[in-house]
């Protein structure tokens, strides 16, 4: 593979033969090199290849402010994170992962602390990409001496579910705080503690996932269901009772109307979350 732009030191994009762009990291890969020459594969940590030109535009602009130990250790997490949950992950956040390690090892060593103000609610929604976050400030323990706090971990979790929905930066907290509004709704309609480990909540959870998903992109789901929502079962009237009032929720504080396709299918969830917990849904 031959240079095609170098980076800096340590850092260089190169092309192989069919054309296609690579960046890779490595002690000394730019030092005294010129573009065109051959790179010493031997001197080569950590090679990237981001499919997206806008996201590789970032990157490397990126590789020039934050120290590449910090980019191979994004690399790390980021395959933890892929081999972990066995999901595709964004390009994104290599860019994303990268930033936000760089700053806040930097508030660390400075002695400043920042509150993830979603830490219960992301720990309790995301445990599997949680667990990962917990496991990554392990590894940057051990690459960097410094032990970051548990809000970190929240932080990390973030960047890793933004990056597996790819929504745009900063989305995804409002996502999750709308989550744990209906949650909270739905507990404190039916007076109840939802057994959180069931099967039926995890999919009810990933059903309103998706929901807040297109709350925020201003979407909305609608598949001809108004007969059939109009004919749900009476045993069901409590529940809709409750789908009404978190639609007049959404309405109020995020401006989306729901249609009947959202109010049957959430009715149908919540219906299946609590039927064994309460009599009369």
């Amino acid at each position: 593979m031959r240079i095609r732009q170098i980076l800096n030191n340590n850092v260089v994009s190169v092309c192989d033969g069919s054309g296609a762009e690579f960046i890779l990291t490595g002690r000394g890969l730019g030092f005294n090199a010129s573009v065109g020459d051959v790179v010493d594969e031997r001197n080569v940590e950590k090679t990237f290849q981001l499919a997206d030109s806008s996201v590789s535009a970032r990157f490397k602009v990126l590789l020039n402010e934050v120290p590449v130990e910090i980019i191979q250790l994004t690399d790390d997490i980021v395959s933890l994170a892929r081999q972990s949950l066995s999901r595709a992950l964004s390009d994104v956040l290599y860019v994303s992962l990268a930033d936000h390690l760089h700053f806040a090892l930097q508030r660390h060593r400075e002695g400043l602390a920042i509150q993830n103000p979603l830490e219960w609610e992301v720990r309790h929604l995301y445990r599997k990409e949680y667990l990962v976050g917990r496991q990554a400030l392990a590894l940057i323990a051990s690459r960097t001496g410094q032990l970051l706090p548990d809000a970190e971990a929240c932080s990390i979790t973030l960047h890793i579910v933004n990056a597996s929905m790819n929504v745009p930066d900063g989305q995804v907290m409002e996502m999750t705080r709308l989550i744990f509004q209906i949650q909270n709704i739905v507990k404190y309609w039916f007076a109840i503690s939802i057994d959180e480990q069931s099967l039926n909540y995890q999919r009810f959870v990933t059903h309103i996932k998706f929901f807040a998903q297109r709350v925020m992109a201003g979407e909305i789901l609608n598949n001809d269901d108004a007969e059939l929502f109009e004919q749900m079962p009476k045993r069901y009237e409590k529940t809709l009772s409750c789908v009404q009032a978190i639609s007049e929720f959404v309405s109020r504080n995020y401006n989306h109307t729901m249609s009947s396709s959202e109010k049957l299918y959430l009715t149908v969830h919540i219906g299946n979350v609590i039927h064994r917990q309460h009599n009369s849904i």
